[in-house]
């Protein structure tokens, strides 16, 4: 046990750290996208549209941001894709949404980027379904 907080430790929980931040990040967001998810449905108008692609097509991006891609990377699956629409997303959240603002403004969005960049870098981890549906079977 005490190991595990000695310099050089052999000790790894690497792929619980993973599971712990690929969990836990898109349930915080889900809380932001089932509002979104329910004013789409029932076809709230005055949508922002920063991408000029009108406006009920914006808010269906920011369902698929905010609701669809965080459930594919709680879940593990197809997470690198499901990260990058995150990573998108929140660009265009921190930088188009509040351009012209300042960084207290885009913060909110610069802080779930960067924990989208670290898991589309270190993947989805041991304990994942991209891991039990991709790897190589040996037979």
């Amino acid at each position: 046990m005490f190991d595990f907080f000695k310099p050089n430790s052999k000790v790894a929980y690497t792929d619980w750290g993973v599971l712990v931040l690929r969990v836990c990040v898109p349930l915080l967001l889900l809380t932001h996208g089932y509002d979104k998810l329910l004013s789409f449905l029932n076809g709230a108008s005055g949508f922002p549209d920063p991408l000029h692609v009108g406006a009920q097509f914006s808010h269906a991006l920011a369902v698929v941001g905010e609701v669809i891609a965080p459930i594919l990377v709680m879940l593990g699956l197809w997470t690198r894709v499901a990260c990058l629409i995150e990573i998108i997303h929140f660009l265009v959240v921190a930088f188009m949404m509040h351009a012209g603002e300042p960084l207290s403004e885009k913060e909110h969005a610069l802080l779930f980027l960067i924990p989208y960049i670290t898991i589309l870098l270190i993947g989805a981890g041991k304990y994942s379904l991209d891991k039990s549906l991709y790897q190589k079977r040996r037979f």
